[in-house]
């Protein structure tokens, strides 16, 4: 009897074992992409190499533009199809199909702000030629599709879907996204109003007065801008600058280089996911030879190399959004008011199915002269008067593929710069260097001109006298060639100082990141790769000198906060994992902040603090702009915001810092024990990657990856955004790549997306990476085709 009871228990050991073995194999390895051999591919003319480096860099051989870019469709399938699918629904407006009512309100959010239909309008627009590239990356993303039926990525097997033919507009829907991600102006506009509704005109325009000008801008001010422009006989409003979020880039000029010749950096922060937003490409055919960081379901690449120059993109927060109150007719559906008249807005009717769901949702939008009413969607604006409208420059067809292909291919400084003039959204500070020795910059951004001259709304939209007249001509956008200095660098800050004819924009980051690299470079006789690499991972907190300035010569006689306290003006102002200052600094300054504004704010304060309105975004650029405006009014230890309302006490800064320093203590003892030298920021600030099934218990512990401790903050030059509130983990957006181009060799240029360059759970590049980003380091970027064959580890090639 025993001897057939362990041969049963062995038996269904055996069977498990067995159907673990089968099920992994089914669901995980038989996805995985080929990347070696030969696959034949309908609508190829002539067979295409694939190259993959030992990091999983594909490199594109192909004899003509069509094949390279259906290959590079293919390609980008093969290990990131869930990523694209998951992409454009989002940007359609149809994750419900997949999720359920869960995401109904994402969706209702999306199509209401008219992603997808902005994209199909702007298809419309191109002719033949500039589909060509459009229509030949579709093709190939549909050719993996049907040369991968039944072996599917796990995600689609699970969730049962089978995805729809790739079609253009998929392509620049994502690319309307990314402009969105990219231009939350709309967001700081509704803050403001609502911090108007809650204080009243004068005390908010008090409070913003606070939000100063941190230098420096990315374009000197002794540069006369105003040769760009011919004469006016009414010049514009005084431009008033404030902050946003994300992202550096910086170049240095040959002549202070070890090498000689110009180098080039480039890290963008976003939120961290599995995979990465970016993915590391090499196209090469006829005219093209270009290398560097492509978007997943876009052609071509969005920043890199070719034969003869460099580029790098940060965000450029032009403010190409207003919300305009509207006027609704009580009385009349759809109806608003514009100059005494009520006008008849445009109804939108779509239908958005949801999973488990018999009949699809109707979903209707009322279209304005100024945009779609958006407020339904956007619930902290339900308390508001009015009716709020969108108006967004990427509602307006423009030309992304057509000038991204011009940068591609671009020979020199002018044809970079004509091309990159031309471009539309996202809104991009475009860095450059060639390798004649030349170094850039241009704004590359549709640029609204308003007949108020700015765009601090939100605006009354029944008046007529902030209607948009068009937009700045490109001859005539900010740029710089070869500056005195030697160097150009970028971090979100304000492009240009008052003498420049045109409002560009309010809502920009706090000037701490670029202020710290140019210190950094300037510092710099000659600078090396290793410079760059360091300074891509420089925690140094700008900020905390002028928090601790404003700190001299008070002592308190709590001795929680006293010694506390003196902990904090010990601190070398380094915000790196293992710092106690750090995490003191951190918890304290947020302590004050809720101290400072939560009694006269209420509600509003989270939004004030920095908290997204809607489902897509976590933040909005007042977590700079608090912040900013926070250590503004500490330089006045009486200034009336310290005062509690809700106390018959008259405090002051003194007693603010006191309590807050009291609750600091409290905090972290409780998260991080008794010891204060156990206080460390990383141990507070912990960065999880997370795949789309790890949203769910235990698949999280399979999928996702980490927690990491991190470090930095807002202000550091490894940027690591937190939300508000007391979780300080690392949830906003950081560091997702980092890449250092090489002018003199381009075999020498150096690169990494975290935490890999594939979405497939089971690759050898689904994480590979990931320690890379954690010790700020590099894989090289190999372009010559010689160094490519030489470096291969796997060789495809598709035939027609």
């Amino acid at each position: 009897m025993l001897k057939k009871l362990i041969y049963l228990l062995a038996g269904v050991v055996l069977l498990l074992v067995l159907l673990c073995t089968g099920g992994y194999y089914y669901f995980v390895k038989l996805p995985l992409p080929e990347t070696d051999g030969e696959i034949q591919i309908k609508g190829l003319h002539a067979p295409v190499k694939v190259l993959r480096d030992r990091w999983g860099v594909p490199h594109i051989y192909a004899e003509n533009q069509h094949d390279l870019f259906m290959a590079q469709g293919f390609v980008q399938a093969q290990d990131r199809l869930w990523q694209m699918e998951s992409n454009r629904r989002l940007a359609a407006g149809r994750l419900s199909e997949l999720i359920g009512p869960l995401t109904l309100g994402l969706d209702r959010l999306v199509r209401t702000l008219g992603v997808m239909r902005a994209a199909r309008r702007e298809v419309a627009s191109y002719d033949a030629s500039h589909l060509k590239i459009l229509n030949a990356f579709a093709a190939g993303v549909n050719a993996f599709i049907d040369h991968k039926k039944g072996r599917l990525p796990l995600e689609f097997r699970l969730l049962n879907v089978v995805p729809e033919p790739w079609r253009p507009e998929d392509t620049l829907a994502w690319s309307k996204m990314m402009a969105l991600f990219g231009g939350k102006n709309w967001q700081e506009e509704i803050v403001r109003a609502m911090l108007e509704q809650k204080l009243g005109a004068d005390k908010t325009r008090e409070l913003l007065s606070y939000n100063q000008h941190v230098p420096p801008t990315i374009i000197p001010s002794s540069l006369n801008l105003a040769l760009l422009w011919p004469p006016r006989p009414h010049g514009p409003s005084a431009f008033v600058p404030v902050f946003g979020g994300a992202s550096n880039n910086w170049t240095v000029h040959g002549s202070r280089t070890a090498t000689g010749f110009p180098l080039l950096a480039n890290d963008m922060h976003l939120p961290l996911r599995i995979p990465c937003v970016w993915y590391e490409m090499h196209l090469v055919a006829g005219d093209y030879d270009v290398i560097g960081l492509s978007l997943a379901g876009v052609p071509g690449i969005i920043a890199g190399h070719n034969r003869d120059l460099a580029w790098g993109i940060t965000f450029g927060y032009t403010d190409g959004q207003d919300i305009f109150l509207e006027r609704m007719n009580p009385h009349k559906a759809g109806q608003y008011l514009y100059k005494d008249q009520w006008l008849q807005a445009e109804l939108i009717k779509e239908e958005i199915r949801v999973k488990g769901e018999k009949n699809p949702v109707i979903h209707e939008i009322w279209q304005t002269r100024h945009g779609p009413i958006i407020s339904p969607q956007v619930p902290p604006t339900q308390s508001l008067e009015h009716a709020l409208a969108l108006k967004w420059s990427a509602h307006d067809p423009g030309d992304m593929m057509p000038t991204m292909s011009r940068i591609n291919l671009a020979r020199n400084w002018e044809e970079f710069k004509s091309a990159a003039q031309n471009w539309s959204e996202p809104a991009m500070n475009l860095v450059y260097a060639d390798r004649k020795g030349n170094i850039g910059y241009v704004l590359a951004s549709r640029i609204p001109i308003r007949m108020g001259g700015h765009g601090r709304g939100p605006f009354p939209g029944w008046t007529g006298e902030n209607e948009w007249l068009g937009y700045v001509s490109p001859n005539q956008k900010p740029l710089l060639m070869n500056p005195a200095r030697g160097f150009v660098a970028t971090a979100n800050n304000q492009v240009v100082s008052s003498d420049y004819p045109r409002y560009i924009a309010m809502d920009y980051a706090t000037g701490f990141r670029a202020a710290r690299i140019e210190q950094v470079l300037s510092d710099k006789a000659k600078t090396t790769k290793d410079d760059f690499r360091t300074l891509q991972g420089d925690f140094r907190c700008l900020p905390a000198a002028q928090f601790l300035a404003t700190l001299e010569g008070i002592e308190l006689q709590d001795p929680v906060s006293y010694q506390l306290l003196e902990r904090l003006r010990s601190w070398d102002q380094v915000l790196g994992p293992d710092s106690v200052g750090g995490a003191i600094y951190s918890v304290l300054f947020y302590r004050l902040q809720e101290n400072t504004f939560r009694d006269e704010l209420g509600p509003v304060a989270d939004h004030f603090f920095g908290a997204g309105l809607t489902y897509l975004e976590p933040l909005n650029r007042f977590c700079e702009h608090s912040r900013v405006i926070l250590l503004r009014l500490m330089q006045d230890r009486e200034s009336p915001w310290f005062d509690d309302i809700r106390t018959p006490n008259r405090e002051n800064l003194i007693h603010v810092l006191d309590k807050s320093l009291k609750e600091t203590a409290a905090f972290l003892q409780e998260k991080l024990g008794t010891d204060p030298s156990g206080w460390q920021w990383g141990r507070l600030h912990q960065v999880e990657l997370q795949h789309a099934l790890g949203s769910v218990k235990p698949l999280d512990r399979v999928f996702n990856l980490g927690p990491y401790e991190g470090g930095g903050h807002f202000s550091t030059v490894w940027q690591s955004a937190v939300n508000p509130g007391m979780d300080f983990d690392l949830k906003a957006w950081t560091v997702s790549h980092r890449h250092i181009y090489d002018l003199k060799d381009w075999d020498q240029s150096l690169g990494s997306v975290v935490p890999g360059q594939s979405g497939m759970f089971g690759s050898p590049h689904y994480d590979d990476q990931m320690e890379m980003w954690l010790k700020v380091e590099h894989h090289p970027l190999y372009y010559s085709r010689e160094k490519v064959e030489a470096e291969a580890k796997h060789l495809l090639l598709l035939k027609p």
